[in-house]
C-alpha cells in the first residue's frame, strides 16, 4: 500500500492510532520510502524485536553504520557492552531510590499543586519542573538554575528523534546533546555523595558522558511528558474529583502508560536475515518498533481503546522490553500515582481550554495543557 505512516502528519500529530489500527490490520511489518525502514506494529513482532538482541540491535556500528560520536552512549549500545554500562548506573539509582527520593518527590509535588492558581498551564508549571526535580534527587544535584536552558535543550533534542522524517532537526538535536553534556559537567561541582552524577565518573569516556546525559534527559523528558499525557488523557473525557483521582492504584498507571505512554517507537537493526510475517528483512535493514501501536494489539488487549483502570495482566510495552526496558521506568508510575494522590486532595481537576500538543512522533507530548482546579467543599463536578 501507499504509506499512510506519516508520523508528522496533522492528522496522525492529533491522533495516531486510527492509522496505527489500520498498520496492524492490512500491513503490520510495513516497508515506509522515506525512513527506509520497516514499521512493525504487532504486539508479539514488537516483543520478539525487543527481546532478541542477537537478530536486532541498538548499535549500527555492529553493521558497519557510522554514529555520531554524541549519540553513542547507553542507549545505542548492545549486550555486552550496554550491560557493563547500564550496571554502572543501576547501584547508585537503586540507592537513591531507597534512600531520599521517596520523601522528596512527595514535597516536591505537594508543593507545585500547593502552588497552583485556579488556572494553570500543567506542563510548564507541574510536569516539568517535577519530572527534573525528581531526576536530580536521582543525580545527588540540586534544582538547576539553569532549569529554563535546560528544558529548552531537551525539548530540541526530542524534537530531533523524528530527524528522519525531518532532517531539518537533525543538526539542532546534535548541538542540544553537547549543550546538555555540558551543563551536567558544570553541576558536578555540587554533586551530593551517593548520587548517580557522583558515582559515575566518566573521566575520558566519551560513552559514559553521553550515558550521562542520556538517562538524565530520558528520566526527565519521558517522564514529563508522561504526566501531561496522563493527566491530559484523564480530562480531556470529562472533569475528575478528588475521590476518584483517590481510588486510581498502581493497575490505573500501567493502564496510562499503555494508553498515553510518551514513547511511541524506538529503532532496531537487523543483524541478520529473518522472515517476520512473510516479509524477508535483511541484514542492515532498520525496524520501527511501535509500541503504541503495539499497545493497542486487539489480540492482546481486549478492547483496547477503553481505558480500563482495573486491567490486569497488562502487557504493555510503553517501558520497552528485554536488555533496553527503562530501568527507570517504575519510578516514572510511582511519581504518576504521587501525583495524582496530590491532585486528589483537590476538590476537582479539569480541563480549562485546549491542549497544545508538541510536535513530535517518536516522543509524544504537549507543549501547553491548560487545567482549572478547584479547592473547597462548595466545588461540584459537572457531567463532560
Amino acid at each position: 500500500m501507499t504509506s499512510i505512516f506519516a508520523p508528522l502528519s496533522p492528522t496522525m500529530l492529533a491522533d495516531p492510532h486510527a492509522v496505527y489500527a489500520r498498520l496492524r490490520a492490512e500491513d503490520p511489518v510495513h516497508w515506509h520510502d522515506q525512513l527506509n525502514a520497516w514499521v512493525v506494529t504487532r504486539h508479539d513482532d514488537c516483543t520478539r524485536i525487543l527481546k532478541d538482541t542477537a537478530a536486532f540491535g541498538s548499535d549500527p556500528r555492529a553493521l558497519g553504520k557510522p554514529i555520531p560520536e554524541t549519540v553513542l552512549s547507553l542507549q545505542t549500545l548492545d549486550p555486552p557492552e550496554h550491560t557493563a554500562v547500564r550496571r554502572r548506573f543501576l547501584h547508585p539509582l537503586r540507592a537513591r531510590e531507597e534512600g531520599v527520593w521517596d520523601a522528596e518527590i512527595r514535597r516536591a509535588a505537594r508543593d507545585v499543586v500547593a502552588g497552583l492558581g485556579e488556572v494553570s498551564d500543567f506542563v510548564r508549571d507541574v510536569a516539568e519542573p517535577l519530572a527534573l526535580h525528581a531526576v536530580c534527587v536521582l543525580y545527588g544535584i540540586p534544582f538547576p538554575a539553569d532549569h529554563e536552558r535546560f528544558r529548552t535543550a531537551s525539548r530540541t533534542l526530542v524534537l530531533g528523534m523524528d530527524a528522519g522524517l525531518d532532517p531539518a532537526r537533525r543538526e539542532p538535536a546534535l548541538v542540544a546533546r553537547d549543550e546538555i553534556n555540558g551543563m551536567i559537567a558544570r553541576w558536578r561541582a555540587d554533586a551530593a555523595p551517593g548520587g548517580v552524577l557522583a558515582a559515575v565518573d566518566p573521566g575520558d569516556d566519551r560513552v559514559l558522558r553521553n550515558s550521562l546525559r542520556a538517562v538524565f534527559d530520558a528520566g526527565y523528558s519521558t517522564t514529563s511528558n508522561l504526566l501531561s499525557n496522563a493527566v491530559h488523557r484523564l480530562t480531556a473525557r470529562r472533569a475528575w474529583r478528588g475521590a476518584e483521582l483517590a481510588a486510581l492504584d498502581g493497575r490505573a498507571a500501567d493502564e496510562l502508560v499503555r494508553l498515553a505512554g510518551p514513547v511511541q517507537a524506538v529503532s532496531r537493526h537487523c543483524k541478520e536475515d529473518v522472515e517476520l510475517r512473510g516479509r524477508r528483512v535483511r541484514r542492515g535493514d532498520v525496524l520501527v518498533v511501535v509500541l503504541a501501536g503495539a499497545n493497542r494489539d486487539p489480540e492482546v488487549f481486549p478492547d483496547p481503546d477503553v481505558a480500563d483502570f482495573g486491567r490486569s495482566p497488562n502487557p504493555h510495552l510503553g517501558l520497552g522490553r528485554g536488555a533496553h526496558a527503562c530501568f527507570g521506568g517504575h519510578l516514572g508510575k510511582q511519581l504518576l500515582l504521587v501525583l495524582l494522590g496530590e491532585l486528589s486532595r483537590l476538590d476537582l481537576v479539569e480541563a480549562a481550554g485546549e491542549a497544545v500538543l508538541r510536535p513530535t512522533a517518536t516522543q509524544r507530548g504537549l507543549d501547553r495543557l491548560p487545567i482549572r482546579i478547584r479547592r473547597g467543599s462548595a466545588a461540584t463536578a459537572t457531567s463532560p
